[in-house]
């Protein structure tokens, strides 16, 4: 249990330059008109979802954490923020490149996240009809945790004081939701990999929902079960196909948009589900 606890801090650790960057970012726009409003077209420019599938590819789930927080600002469309998504890798793919039994399909499943990323982000911002940045917004006087900006707090420590203070609150909040979840894989795992077994051809069902938990145990987890035989590859597709690391978390910690958050709650489920059921279907041509 005492390395649950290791894990979630060193986790939640990793993330936290990310966040920390990601402030400083927002801080900076949020007082620069002119940079603001070239970085909410550069962040959704025509490249937006494959840059976001390349970048959701290297294993390090704080890519997907700064996304998360990107739309939570109205910097992203919903298609780039689900390419970000779908590419994460999380702790999986160190482990299918360390483990010589699943190394021959690492390959297949980089090919299938990106382009399944690439083609998913492309057709969401296509029917997104949510609006980012307003031009009214653009000269906003508000900084990355809405804290009123002025001349005086225009000095260095004023300017990365609330970025700090946002990371620090936010590295707590992700901490004791990795260490909830994580306590609750450590005392799981055996009923997981035993319900799973069971399933057969439903397995995508099951292990697209293990890997919406926020926590990289369940990156782990799903590889742990595809290298001892537990699930064939479909289903390790459905449950990395869902995975997003730490994201999740952060999308839900905006109250105001929780209608919303379901939705995509929903949404990367049901890709998941999807992906494994297409693969399932492939496997018995």
């Amino acid at each position: 249990m005492g390395n649950v606890i290791l894990d979630a801090l060193k986790d939640s650790a990793i993330a936290a330059p990310f966040l920390l960057l990601i402030y400083l970012l927002i801080e900076f726009l949020e007082s620069n008109a002119k940079a603001k409003r070239r970085t909410v077209k550069l962040l959704n420019g025509k490249f937006a979802p494959l840059v976001a599938s390349g970048v959701g590819l290297v294993p390090q789930c704080g890519f997907s954490v700064m996304a998360a927080d990107l739309y939570c600002q109205r910097y992203l469309k919903l298609g780039t923020l689900i390419a970000f998504f779908v590419a994460t890798s999380d702790e999986a793919l160190p482990i299918l490149l360390t483990n010589a039994q699943t190394l021959p399909v690492v390959w297949i499943v980089l090919l299938v996240k990106v382009v399944y990323a690439v083609a998913l982000g492309y057709l969401i911002n296509l029917l997104d009809r949510r609006s980012l940045v307003a031009d009214y917004e653009l000269n906003d006087e508000h900084g990355c945790c809405h804290h009123e900006l002025n001349e005086r707090k225009r000095s260095f420590w004023g300017f990365v004081k609330h970025p700090l203070l946002h990371t620090l609150k936010i590295f707590i909040y992700i901490f004791v939701v990795n260490a909830v979840f994580g306590l609750l894989l450590y005392y799981f795992e055996q009923p997981i990999l035993d319900f799973t077994a069971r399933l057969g051809a439903a397995q995508s069902l099951f292990t697209a929902l293990v890997g919406l938990i926020p926590n990289c145990a369940s990156s782990v987890i799903l590889t742990g079960m595809y290298a001892e035989g537990v699930v064939d590859l479909p289903a390790l597709l459905a449950g990395l196909v869902s995975n997003s690391g730490i994201a999740l978390a952060i999308l839900f910690r905006q109250k105001k948009q929780l209608k919303r958050n379901f939705l995509i709650l929903g949404l990367m489920y049901s890709l998941g589900v999807l992906c494994g059921v297409v693969g399932w279907l492939f496997t018995l041509i």
